[in-house]
Protein backbone atom coordinates (compact mmCIF):
# COMPACT_ATOMS: atom_id res chain seq x y z
CA UNK A 1 0.00 0.00 0.00
CA UNK A 2 1.12 3.31 -0.58
CA UNK A 3 0.19 3.97 3.07
CA UNK A 4 -1.29 1.31 4.70
CA UNK A 5 -4.81 3.42 5.54
CA UNK A 6 -6.45 3.02 9.00
CA UNK A 7 -8.38 0.06 7.51
CA UNK A 8 -5.37 -1.52 6.51
CA UNK A 9 -4.71 -3.15 4.81
CA UNK A 10 -0.55 -19.46 -21.44
CA UNK A 11 -1.12 -16.93 -23.03
CA UNK A 12 0.20 -17.25 -26.20
CA UNK A 13 2.42 -14.54 -27.94
CA UNK A 14 -0.38 -14.46 -31.02
CA UNK A 15 -2.59 -14.04 -28.85
CA UNK A 16 -1.68 -11.09 -26.37
CA UNK A 17 1.52 -10.10 -28.17
CA UNK A 18 5.07 -9.46 -26.65
CA UNK A 19 3.32 -8.42 -23.57
CA UNK A 20 0.89 -11.08 -23.14
CA UNK A 21 3.62 -13.82 -23.73
CA UNK A 22 6.02 -12.02 -20.97
CA UNK A 23 3.07 -11.85 -18.36
CA UNK A 24 2.36 -15.48 -19.06
CA UNK A 25 5.86 -16.67 -18.54
CA UNK A 26 5.69 -14.76 -15.35
CA UNK A 27 2.79 -15.83 -13.38
CA UNK A 28 3.15 -19.49 -14.61
CA UNK A 29 6.74 -19.37 -12.82
CA UNK A 30 5.87 -17.48 -9.86
CA UNK A 31 5.84 -19.93 -6.98
CA UNK A 32 7.59 -20.03 -3.49
CA UNK A 33 10.37 -18.03 -2.66
CA UNK A 34 12.81 -21.31 -1.93
CA UNK A 35 12.34 -21.51 -5.67
CA UNK A 36 13.99 -18.20 -6.66
CA UNK A 37 17.66 -18.49 -5.72
CA UNK A 38 19.34 -18.38 -2.15
CA UNK A 39 17.99 -16.19 0.37
CA UNK A 40 19.06 -14.67 3.87
CA UNK A 41 18.42 -16.76 6.28
CA UNK A 42 15.77 -15.51 8.70
CA UNK A 43 14.75 -16.11 11.70
CA UNK A 44 11.95 -18.33 12.77
CA UNK A 45 9.03 -17.23 14.00
CA UNK A 46 6.36 -20.07 15.69
CA UNK A 47 3.24 -20.29 14.52
CA UNK A 48 3.58 -18.12 11.17
CA UNK A 49 1.82 -19.69 8.54
CA UNK A 50 2.70 -19.35 4.51
CA UNK A 51 5.54 -18.31 2.70
CA UNK A 52 8.40 -17.33 5.04
CA UNK A 53 9.81 -14.69 2.43
CA UNK A 54 6.52 -13.15 1.61
CA UNK A 55 5.04 -13.25 5.05
CA UNK A 56 8.73 -10.97 6.02
CA UNK A 57 8.07 -8.54 2.93
CA UNK A 58 4.88 -7.73 3.78
CA UNK A 59 5.66 -7.57 7.34
CA UNK A 60 8.63 -4.74 6.13
CA UNK A 61 6.32 -3.31 4.04
CA UNK A 62 3.89 -2.82 6.79
CA UNK A 63 6.32 -1.34 9.38
CA UNK A 64 7.40 1.15 6.43
CA UNK A 65 4.43 2.69 5.82
CA UNK A 66 2.00 2.02 8.65
CA UNK A 67 3.75 1.21 12.10
CA UNK A 68 6.46 2.66 12.33
CA UNK A 69 6.83 5.09 9.18
CA UNK A 70 9.97 7.79 9.55
CA UNK A 71 9.33 11.36 9.87
CA UNK A 72 9.68 12.04 6.71
CA UNK A 73 7.06 9.46 5.30
CA UNK A 74 4.37 10.74 7.75
CA UNK A 75 5.13 14.77 6.35
CA UNK A 76 4.80 13.31 2.80
CA UNK A 77 1.60 11.46 3.64
CA UNK A 78 0.12 14.22 5.46
CA UNK A 79 0.85 16.46 2.68
CA UNK A 80 -0.12 14.54 -0.29
CA UNK A 81 -3.36 13.83 1.58
CA UNK A 82 -4.37 17.04 2.87
CA UNK A 83 -6.21 18.00 -0.46
CA UNK A 84 -8.00 14.67 -0.59
CA UNK A 85 -9.63 15.53 2.53
CA UNK A 86 -7.19 12.81 4.51
CA UNK A 87 -6.35 9.54 3.40
CA UNK A 88 -9.64 7.76 3.60
CA UNK A 89 -10.94 10.67 1.50
CA UNK A 90 -8.00 9.24 -1.52
CA UNK A 91 -10.18 7.43 -3.58
CA UNK A 92 -13.38 9.90 -3.27
CA UNK A 93 -11.30 12.37 -4.37
CA UNK A 94 -9.34 10.09 -7.41
CA UNK A 95 -12.98 9.33 -8.12
CA UNK A 96 -14.43 12.69 -8.56
CA UNK A 97 -12.18 13.97 -10.78
CA UNK A 98 -12.76 10.52 -13.17
CA UNK A 99 -16.49 11.93 -12.84
CA UNK A 100 -16.07 15.37 -13.89
CA UNK A 101 -14.74 14.83 -17.12
CA UNK A 102 -11.10 16.15 -17.36
CA UNK A 103 -9.29 13.47 -16.02
CA UNK A 104 -6.09 13.22 -15.59
CA UNK A 105 -5.97 16.99 -15.72
CA UNK A 106 -8.60 17.33 -12.94
CA UNK A 107 -5.96 14.90 -10.68
CA UNK A 108 -2.95 16.27 -12.20
CA UNK A 109 -3.79 19.96 -10.76
CA UNK A 110 -4.20 17.84 -7.09
CA UNK A 111 -1.01 16.15 -7.12
CA UNK A 112 1.38 18.01 -9.59
CA UNK A 113 2.05 20.66 -6.25
CA UNK A 114 3.19 17.48 -3.74
CA UNK A 115 5.74 16.22 -6.68
CA UNK A 116 8.57 16.17 -4.03
CA UNK A 117 6.10 14.24 -1.55
CA UNK A 118 5.17 12.10 -3.93
CA UNK A 119 8.64 10.79 -4.42
CA UNK A 120 9.40 10.65 -0.92
CA UNK A 121 6.45 7.69 -1.21
CA UNK A 122 8.11 6.01 -4.13
CA UNK A 123 11.87 5.95 -2.66
CA UNK A 124 10.74 4.25 0.72
CA UNK A 125 8.32 2.09 -0.72
CA UNK A 126 10.51 0.88 -3.58
CA UNK A 127 13.40 0.58 -0.82
CA UNK A 128 11.40 -2.59 0.85
CA UNK A 129 10.39 -3.93 -3.00
CA UNK A 130 14.24 -3.78 -3.60
CA UNK A 131 15.22 -5.32 -0.58
CA UNK A 132 13.09 -8.59 -1.00
CA UNK A 133 12.46 -8.87 -4.67
CA UNK A 134 14.78 -6.60 -6.40
CA UNK A 135 16.17 -9.20 -8.77
CA UNK A 136 13.09 -11.39 -8.34
CA UNK A 137 9.54 -10.22 -10.86
CA UNK A 138 8.16 -13.62 -10.23
CA UNK A 139 9.02 -13.48 -6.32
CA UNK A 140 7.11 -10.36 -6.21
CA UNK A 141 3.77 -11.84 -8.22
CA UNK A 142 3.91 -14.40 -5.76
CA UNK A 143 4.00 -12.50 -2.83
CA UNK A 144 0.78 -10.32 -4.62
CA UNK A 145 -0.65 -13.78 -5.03
CA UNK A 146 -0.58 -15.18 -1.51
CA UNK A 147 -1.61 -11.33 -0.35
CA UNK A 148 -4.58 -11.24 -2.43
CA UNK A 149 -5.60 -15.19 -0.97
CA UNK A 150 -4.42 -14.13 2.44
CA UNK A 151 -2.41 -17.31 2.75
CA UNK A 152 0.42 -15.41 5.13
CA UNK A 153 -0.34 -15.74 9.08
CA UNK A 154 1.89 -13.58 11.02
CA UNK A 155 1.59 -14.25 14.96
CA UNK A 156 3.67 -10.63 15.01
CA UNK A 157 0.99 -8.92 13.61
CA UNK A 158 -1.81 -7.20 16.40
CA UNK A 159 -5.69 -8.83 16.59
CA UNK A 160 -7.37 -8.17 13.46
CA UNK A 161 -4.19 -7.87 11.31
CA UNK A 162 -2.50 -11.42 11.54
CA UNK A 163 -3.27 -12.21 7.97
CA UNK A 164 -1.19 -10.25 5.73
CA UNK A 165 -4.22 -9.18 3.47
CA UNK A 166 -6.48 -5.99 2.60
CA UNK A 167 -8.35 -5.52 5.26
CA UNK A 168 -12.05 -5.06 5.96
CA UNK A 169 -14.58 -4.69 8.27
CA UNK A 170 -17.17 -7.22 7.93
CA UNK A 171 -19.81 -7.54 6.31
CA UNK A 172 -18.25 -4.75 4.01
CA UNK A 173 -15.84 -5.48 1.55
CA UNK A 174 -12.30 -3.78 1.43
CA UNK A 175 -11.77 0.14 0.29
CA UNK A 176 -8.38 -0.37 0.46
CA UNK A 177 -7.64 -1.80 -2.86
CA UNK A 178 -9.54 1.35 -4.28
CA UNK A 179 -7.51 4.27 -2.22
CA UNK A 180 -4.39 2.10 -3.37
CA UNK A 181 -4.86 2.88 -6.78
CA UNK A 182 -4.99 6.75 -7.08
CA UNK A 183 -1.20 6.93 -5.72
CA UNK A 184 0.23 3.93 -8.16
CA UNK A 185 -1.21 6.56 -10.58
CA UNK A 186 0.16 9.69 -9.46
CA UNK A 187 3.58 7.74 -9.71
CA UNK A 188 2.77 7.17 -13.37
CA UNK A 189 1.31 10.49 -13.93
CA UNK A 190 4.43 12.33 -12.39
CA UNK A 191 6.83 10.12 -13.97
CA UNK A 192 8.20 8.81 -10.57
CA UNK A 193 9.53 5.13 -11.75
CA UNK A 194 6.33 5.14 -13.89
CA UNK A 195 6.74 1.69 -15.46
CA UNK A 196 8.10 -0.11 -12.25
CA UNK A 197 4.62 1.53 -10.30
CA UNK A 198 2.40 0.56 -13.57
CA UNK A 199 3.24 -2.77 -13.13
CA UNK A 200 2.42 -2.88 -9.40
CA UNK A 201 -1.04 -1.42 -10.29
CA UNK A 202 -1.44 -4.36 -12.13
CA UNK A 203 -0.84 -6.88 -8.89
CA UNK A 204 -2.83 -4.68 -7.37
CA UNK A 205 -5.78 -5.33 -9.10
CA UNK A 206 -5.16 -8.78 -9.23
CA UNK A 207 -4.76 -8.97 -5.63
CA UNK A 208 -8.27 -7.72 -5.32
CA UNK A 209 -9.70 -9.87 -7.23
CA UNK A 210 -8.14 -12.89 -6.21
CA UNK A 211 -9.23 -11.63 -2.56
CA UNK A 212 -12.45 -10.79 -3.92
CA UNK A 213 -13.00 -14.26 -4.98
CA UNK A 214 -11.01 -16.13 -2.19
CA UNK A 215 -12.82 -14.39 0.39
CA UNK A 216 -9.92 -14.97 2.92
CA UNK A 217 -10.63 -14.83 6.72
CA UNK A 218 -9.05 -11.87 9.42
CA UNK A 219 -6.64 -13.12 11.46
CA UNK A 220 -7.21 -17.19 10.29
CA UNK A 221 -4.50 -19.22 10.29
CA UNK A 222 -6.23 -21.43 7.73
CA UNK A 223 -7.07 -19.53 4.58
CA UNK A 224 -7.44 -21.96 1.98
CA UNK A 225 -6.13 -20.91 -1.60
CA UNK A 226 -7.81 -20.78 -4.64
CA UNK A 227 -7.14 -23.21 -7.47
CA UNK A 228 -3.94 -22.71 -9.21
CA UNK A 229 -5.53 -22.42 -12.42
CA UNK A 230 -7.40 -20.13 -11.33
CA UNK A 231 -4.50 -17.92 -9.72
CA UNK A 232 -2.34 -17.97 -12.74
CA UNK A 233 -5.35 -16.74 -14.80
CA UNK A 234 -6.92 -13.89 -12.16
CA UNK A 235 -3.02 -12.98 -12.58
CA UNK A 236 -2.51 -13.08 -16.43
CA UNK A 237 -5.51 -11.07 -16.90
CA UNK A 238 -4.50 -7.87 -14.80
CA UNK A 239 -1.14 -8.42 -15.81
CA UNK A 240 -1.65 -7.26 -19.48
CA UNK A 241 -4.37 -4.47 -18.46
CA UNK A 242 -3.42 -0.54 -20.03
CA UNK A 243 -3.51 2.22 -17.81
CA UNK A 244 -6.94 2.81 -19.24
CA UNK A 245 -8.20 -0.80 -18.85
CA UNK A 246 -7.13 -0.42 -14.82
CA UNK A 247 -8.52 3.16 -14.03
CA UNK A 248 -12.06 1.66 -15.65
CA UNK A 249 -11.41 -1.20 -13.66
CA UNK A 250 -11.06 0.84 -10.75
CA UNK A 251 -13.95 3.06 -11.47
CA UNK A 252 -16.13 -0.05 -9.88
CA UNK A 253 -16.58 -1.49 -6.41
CA UNK A 254 -16.69 -3.80 -4.72
CA UNK A 255 -15.93 -6.31 -6.63
CA UNK A 256 -14.24 -6.18 -10.33
CA UNK A 257 -17.00 -6.53 -12.94
CA UNK A 258 -15.60 -9.31 -14.50
CA UNK A 259 -14.83 -11.57 -11.31
CA UNK A 260 -13.00 -14.92 -12.16
CA UNK A 261 -13.90 -14.45 -15.84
Amino acid sequence: MPLNSMDRRSVLRTALGAAGAAAAVTVLGAGPAAAHGRRPQLPKVDGLVGDRWANEFWYAYDEMSYYTPNDEMKAAVGAITAPFGGFTKSYDAWAATRQGGRYPRSWMELIQPNRKHFEVLSRNQKAVYDKFYGHDPKGLVFAFQEFGQGTLFDPRRPAGNKVHMMNFTPPDATHAYHRWHPFLQSFQLLGIDRSFWAQVNRLVGAAWELQSLAKPVTDANDNKHLPKHVVNHVTAKWLVRSTDRLNKAFDVWPYPVDLGK
